[in-house]
């Protein structure tokens, strides 16, 4: 590896140092900031010399830099979507750097001799300008619209965005598809950092993550070679806030109330808070910037989940009624540092951390039902468990790392990253009660409407016929990564370009612990009455359960064959180059070689007595060569077309990878690994167009294909043993698979048109549509016809799982800053997904998650220069979360069903 490392860096040494050698000593270099008129610097601005070939970007701070220019008197321009174009005349020394900053007026309406702005107008300026002028396909939205915005997390702030939809947990935005692609083809940034996966998954989970925090949100869509190769379907990056250019305090306090359901009563109640402080400024003469974010979100959620679980004949096996009460709180802590020696080199030192408390109380009833062959129910039987358990979720990152920029045009950018993240389930407890009953008690009653509410047969108590249970769980993950980049303008064709060449070095540790006891019952007549549960809130940590079961218990050995130490490290370079071929054309070249090496340790351990067995160890590496480019076409200063090939890869999960069976009793399932799991290998093509309007409007329309190899799959195979029909599931490669789609974007503001009210609209809309296809194996259900059980007899076409046909959003927004008032109604629309298939092939037996559409409603006044009120409503359409058997377009039957109500929020804004 030694060996790998010096090579990487000796080759990124080589493409630094030859370009500098060309460069002529009678240059020198031009640098400066752009501001508007209030301070507020502003990003990713065009700044060009006037019949030139060159140009470039100012960064995130407002900062650009411009080297190689000859020497003399040019006229220096600046381009800004939202704002007036700005030129001064400029001289520029050989050898020296001349300093020039802009001022830039905005375009805005003047009414009555005051000059007023929209909420949102200057952060989206600054968006739309980076998304307009970026080399790939990309989505920006900025903090000052995501936060007008109902959303609660991370992920729901996503749902906004052309081609994002979002699954959710417990009613909130949990992972999100892009283009259709699941949440394990995509990857999820902090800073430009990947966050780590929830427990073994590729898949970063977003609904531990504060959107108070974040800045912007950056959606890249197209793969350039600079990025890391894991993201087929897109990276998402959430830029945190960093400290102002003048002091500023910001502050939120807010409450509110979740319409939930709750049949017992309880739970932790119907409140939820949201409260979050910023705090920056600069000392010594601007040079050192400090800045403090803190967020703290609670709620608390509840929900009856109803499940079915049907046999071939469509009747109803089994009726599963959950009462779920759950309490979450979010606290998010973002502290940054950046010194500037000048304007052209910078060092930033960063720290977040981000706490999830998932707290949750579930009680379950499963109604057992066979049948005779009249198709009456012949056995009835009841099941009643309790369970209590806590998740926390930690996420500690520390950043650092500098921008240099020198004379001769040399960029320079170095970061290093170090992710700590814990999550910890201490203490789950379950109990068990059940009872056999005369199927006469049905009688008058619809079955598949039973309730855990329902008192059957009053004198017939539940007994508590099986040991208590409690689980322990940690998963902890450690991801350092250093990443330097090196960027050189030279001359091509007469047009200026730059190379640019990097290399990353990025290493992820992760131990999983597990453990399992069973606890005997002290008192043989502990019984349940009908109709209620047991203890909801008490864990085997209180001092009152040892009253009823052995605190010490029984260990189920079996348990700690999920246990493993797993390593990865990708050592990744790259070389790429946008090329200028005319001021109207301009192509982003380059390849990035990508080395992974996985390594495991894993102990097996015997389930009867605990002996150990053995420890299995395995080491595996490969290499991924990714080729891309990338194209842009200007038709004008506000049209364009971009295109774009390229190549990318999608690792197993590690859960994936490492031999050992996962195996859940009570639900009679297994999850089996598979350490010979391939990458999937993905070529991708991308086609837009994209038109801007000087008044912050814009409207893109384009298509995408995707072509998967080595597709990972689960298969599942059902067996029966003494207990019941176990099911088994198994990850492996499949065939090929491939997406195709489109979307449309379109965003118009009427602030031209001089009408009352309507100049302060604005309308957001965009429709994505996907079509996957994947190949799957039929298994033979039963021995016969020169087939084994479970042997693979055919195959079938469907589409892509977690992957939504349609996703839509219309958003209509009231903006008048004349008198304060700011009203948001947001329509979310996502169609189905697949979440599993029949592994016999019955299409009816495909089970999807029900197409679902949310409409929440944001509403602010600000009634003086300081300070605005604001309200937010969540789930207007109080929607009923589904999963159906066959396709809900088609045929289906119901298979779950869960709604959790609107919710409804109140607070206060300050700004200073």
């Amino acid at each position: 590896m030694k060996r790998q490392l010096k090579l990487y860096a000796s080759i990124l040494l080589v493409l630094i140092i030859f370009p500098m050698l060309g460069f002529s000593q009678s240059t020198g270099s031009i640098n400066g900031k752009i501001t508007d008129s209030e301070g507020n610097v502003l990003s990713y601005a065009i700044v060009s010399i006037e019949s030139s070939k060159y140009a470039t970007t100012s960064d995130i701070n407002g900062n650009y830099s411009i080297g190689g220019i000859p020497e003399g008197k040019h006229i220096l321009q600046v381009a800004y979507l939202g704002y007036n174009d700005s030129q001064k005349e400029i001289e520029v020394i050989a050898g020296k750097n001349t300093k020039t900053n802009f001022i830039l007026d905005e375009n805005a309406i003047e009414l009555e001799g005051a000059i007023v702005y929209g909420a949102a107008t200057r952060g989206q300026a600054k968006a739309f300008n980076e998304q307009k002028n970026s080399l790939s396909v990309k989505n920006v939205v900025s903090s000052e619209v995501f936060s007008t915005m109902p959303d609660r997390n991370g992920a729901e702030s996503l749902q906004r965005i052309p081609g994002i939809s979002i699954d959710r947990n417990r009613g909130e935005g949990q992972n999100i598809q892009i283009r259709g692609m699941a949440s394990e083809y995509n990857q999820v940034q902090m800073n430009g950092t990947p966050l780590p996966g929830g427990e073994g998954d590729r898949g970063a989970a977003l609904d531990f993550l504060a959107a108070d925090l974040m800045e912007s949100i950056e959606v890249r869509k197209t793969l350039t070679p600079d990025m890391d190769g894991g993201a087929i379907g897109g990276a998402v990056n959430f830029t945190l806030k960093d400290a102002p250019e003048v002091f500023t305090v910001k502050a939120l306090i807010s409450g509110g109330k979740n319409f939930h359901i709750d049949p017992f009563n309880d739970g932790w109640g119907l409140g939820q808070q949201n409260h979050n402080i910023y705090l920056g400024n600069r000392f010594f003469n601007n040079k050192l910037g400090v800045m403090v974010n803190a967020s703290y979100y609670e709620t608390n959620r509840g929900t009856v989940l109803n499940e079915y679980t049907i046999n071939d004949e469509d009747q109803l096996t089994r009726k599963r009624w959950n009462d779920y009460d759950v309490r979450r709180v979010r606290a998010g802590v973002n502290t940054g540092l950046d010194y500037r020696f000048n304007d052209n080199h910078v060092i930033r030192a960063t720290y977040n951390y981000n706490h999830f408390n998932d707290d949750r109380r579930r009680g379950r009833t499963n109604f057992n039902f066979k049948y005779d062959d009249l198709g009456d129910v012949s056995d009835f039987s009841e099941d009643r468990e309790t369970q209590s358990r806590a998740k926390y979720t930690k996420m500690d990152m520390y950043g650092i790392g500098g921008e240099n920029k020198f004379n001769n045009g040399l960029e320079l950018d170095y970061k290093f990253t170090h992710i700590r993240t814990r999550v910890q389930e201490p203490d789950g407890t379950q109990y068990y009660f059940s009872r056999d009953l005369s199927p006469d008690v049905l009688a008058g009653r619809d079955i598949w409407a039973l309730s855990g509410e329902d008192a059957l047969d009053p004198s017939n108590k539940l007994i508590a016929d099986k040991p208590a249970r409690t689980d322990l769980k940690e998963n902890m993950e450690i991801d350092n990564s250093f990443v330097l980049n090196a960027a050189l303008p030279f001359n091509f064709l007469n047009q200026r370009s730059t190379l640019k060449a990097g290399y990353k070095y990025w290493s992820k540790t992760k131990d999983n612990e597990a453990s399992r006891f069973s606890h005997a019952i002290l008192d043989p007549n502990l019984s349940l009455a009908p109709g209620q549960f047991y203890r909801r809130d008490m864990r085997f940590t209180d001092a009152e359960f040892g009253q009823y079961y052995d605190v010490n218990g029984s260990e189920t050995y079996s348990v700690r064959n999920q246990n493993y130490h797993a390593n990865e490290t990708i050592n990744a370079a790259y070389l790429m180059s946008d090329l200028n071929w005319t001021s109207k054309f301009t192509t982003l070249v380059g390849v990035r070689v990508e080395h992974t090496t996985n390594s495991y340790s894993v102990n097996e351990y015997e389930d009867d007595n605990g002996s150990y067995i053995r420890t299995l160890n395995d080491k595996s590496s490969y290499i991924n060569v990714l080729p891309s480019i990338n194209a842009v076409y200007r038709i004008d200063d506000k049209n364009s077309i971009k295109a774009a090939a390229t190549k990318g890869i999608s690792r197993p999960s590690f859960t994936s990878l490492i031999p050992r069976e996962v195996i859940d009793d009570e639900n009679l399932s297994m999850s089996i690994s598979n350490p010979d799991l391939k990458p999937v290998n993905s070529t991708n093509f991308d086609l837009i167009f994209e038109r801007y309007t000087s008044n912050m409007g814009y409207f893109t329309a384009g298509a995408f294909a995707k072509f998967l190899d080595n597709q990972i799959v689960s298969t599942q195979i059902y067996e029966e043993r003494e207990d019941g029909i176990w099911t088994i599931t198994k990850p492996m490669n499949g065939g090929d698979s491939h997406l195709y789609g489109f979307e449309v974007a379109y965003n118009h503001s009427f602030k031209n048109l001089d009408l009352p009210f309507v100049k302060w609209m604005n309308i957001m809309a965009n429709y994505t549509f996907t079509m996957s296809r994947q190949t799957v194996d039929i298994l033979a259900e039963e021995a016969g016809n020169g087939f084994e059980k479970g042997e693979v007899i055919d195959n079938r076409t469907v589409v892509m799982g977690n992957s939504p046909r349609d996703i839509a959003n219309l958003i209509l927004t009231y903006d008048n800053p004349k008198n304060g008032l700011m009203v948001s109604l947001a329509g979310n629309y996502r169609g189905p997904l697949l979440i599993s298939t029949d592994p016999y092939g019955n299409e009816m037996r495909d089970i999807y998650f029900s197409q679902q559409f949310h409409l929440d409603l944001s509403a602010s006044y600000q009634f003086s220069k300081h300070y605005t009120v604001f309200t937010q409503m969540n789930n207007l359409t109080n929607q009923m979360e589904k999963e159906m058997y066959g396709h809900p377009y088609e045929s289906s039957i119901l298979h779950q069903t869960e709604q959790y109500g609107p919710t409804f929020t109140m607070g206060l804004r300050a700004e200073f």
